[in-house]
């Protein structure tokens, strides 16, 4: 069973799953300015996992997607609304509102609700209405008909769905003129290396804590056991150990629940000599001693600290680590640099 739900139409004269070709997009004179870059970063984000691209338009006469900023029923209701036109299976336009009524303003670089709710996620949820995508309520998704603090970006559910329509992108790196690229972390062009493995991700709701495991026999287990432990798919993959990786160690701290990683034997050392919180569990997974190894489906991934909660979070992606640093979860967080290279999760394992 598939782990999204299309709504039929797509953008495009072909079949599901080819290009949808180059989508048009404007603002009009209701969007405050500083909304623009949070839905530059939402098309751009969507453009990165499909084989669609998106042009900025001065007018919205003729655009395919057009946004306007007026009241819908106020604060912390209904955040947005989309509307389209098809002819056939193919949208001839879409329209998307967000509701004035909840009091958006600039918040450092980022727009967010009088309830601290991220613009950038509202605009990343209704386009995904405006290419095709329904409300999907079989797990952790930027198309969940409510959001969620624990999703920060496009989910396993959610790329497979617009994979689905549209297909994987022909270029990841490439994003149409008049969208704004996120800074991307693939390296090199050679083909996907063989002996890829899969990280399944969880998201504890009891400790606000992210876990990360290769091993299918404790995700069951873990599904099985462990109720506050909420899966979200498939982070990303991990080589085979070999000359050209390196462990990344695996440790839980006892005193905030947090589970912590690191590919520094350095670090490794010193947590065990100064931190006795931290309980050693051996080797979690490989990762990439050169980046370049990994080729075009390297994965760079961004270390986060939480000063309130005190857990760490590895962000999947170049769009998600852009999203926390815009505020997409909440305040608090501290980006700590690079953590350490993987892959992007192949297909197979989108909705494993």
């Amino acid at each position: 069973m598939a782990a999204y739900v299309l709504e039929g139409p797509r953008w495009g004269t072909g079949a599901a799953g080819t290009s949808g070709g180059t989508v048009t997009w404007s603002i009009d004179s209701s969007v405050p300015a500083a909304f623009v870059s949070d839905i530059q970063a939402a098309f751009a984000d969507w453009s990165a996992h499909a084989n669609i691209s998106f042009q900025q338009v001065a007018s919205t006469a003729g655009a395919g997607i057009r946004f306007s900023d007026s009241y819908i029923d106020g604060l912390d209701r209904t955040l947005g609304v989309t509307n389209y036109t098809y002819s056939g299976r193919t949208f001839t336009s879409a329209n998307v509102t967000f509701d004035s009524g909840e009091g958006w303003h600039a918040s450092g670089s980022h727009v967010v609700s009088t309830d601290g709710v991220n613009l950038f996620l509202v605009a990343l949820h209704e386009i995904g209405h405006a290419l095709g995508l329904d409300h999907y309520n079989g797990g952790p998704a930027v198309m969940n008909p409510v959001m969620s603090p624990s999703v920060t970006d496009l989910t396993g559910s959610d790329i497979g769905g617009i994979q689905a329509l549209y297909g994987a992108p022909s270029n990841p790196s490439t994003v149409a003129s008049g969208t704004p690229t996120t800074p991307t972390t693939s390296q090199g062009t050679s083909s996907t290396p063989s002996g890829l493995n899969a990280v399944y991700r969880f998201f504890d709701t009891n400790t606000g804590d992210h876990f990360y495991t290769t091993s299918a026999a404790e995700k069951q287990q873990i599904l099985q056991t462990l109720p506050s432990y909420h899966y979200e798919g498939a982070a990303w993959a991990t080589p085979d150990k070999g000359a050209g990786t390196e462990d990344v160690f695996r440790f839980y701290d006892t005193a905030t629940g947090d589970h912590f990683f690191t590919n520094s034997a350095a670090e490794r050392d010193q947590i065990l000599k100064t931190l006795p919180s931290y309980h050693y569990e051996g080797v979690a997974f490989e990762a990439y001693a050169n980046p370049s190894a990994a080729g075009a489906g390297a994965d760079t991934l961004e270390r986060f600290y939480n000063t309130t909660t005190h857990v760490h979070h590895y962000a999947a992606n170049a769009q998600e680590a852009y999203a926390i640093n815009h505020g997409a979860a909440g305040a608090g967080w501290v980006d700590e640099g690079v953590a350490f290279t993987v892959h992007t999760p192949t297909d197979g394992m989108l909705n494993a």
